[in-house]
């Protein structure tokens, strides 16, 4: 009962979010015992992409293709997302990135 008027009621809901992120509860204060240290040299290779040795399509042409996807059939669209290349996906964070 407590859990559906807290769902369906927004004044509840809005003073529970507001206690959960705003009340301060104790922690103990214990020192590491261990410092933390990564070691670089142990980290696993990227693997390789499933179309390493085909030549991978213009990356504009990707996000061309996958906006037409998206504009037809947005419920599938992510099945185009999971056969683009890497490339495609890293052209478009770096110019996310840039900008």
């Amino acid at each position: 009962m407590a859990m559906e008027t807290i769902l369906t009621d927004p004044d509840h809901l809005a003073d529970y979010t507001n206690r959960f992120f705003t009340e301060v509860y104790p922690v103990d204060e214990q020192q590491p015992t261990q410092e933390y240290r990564p070691q670089y040299d142990q980290v696993p290779a990227v693997p390789a992409s499933a179309t390493a040795g085909a030549p991978s399509a213009n990356a504009d042409v990707q996000w061309e293709s996958f906006g037409q996807v998206m504009n037809q059939n947005p419920e599938n669209a992510w099945r185009y997302l999971s056969q683009m290349s890497p490339e495609a996906f890293r052209s478009k964070l770096l110019f996310l990135d840039n900008a």
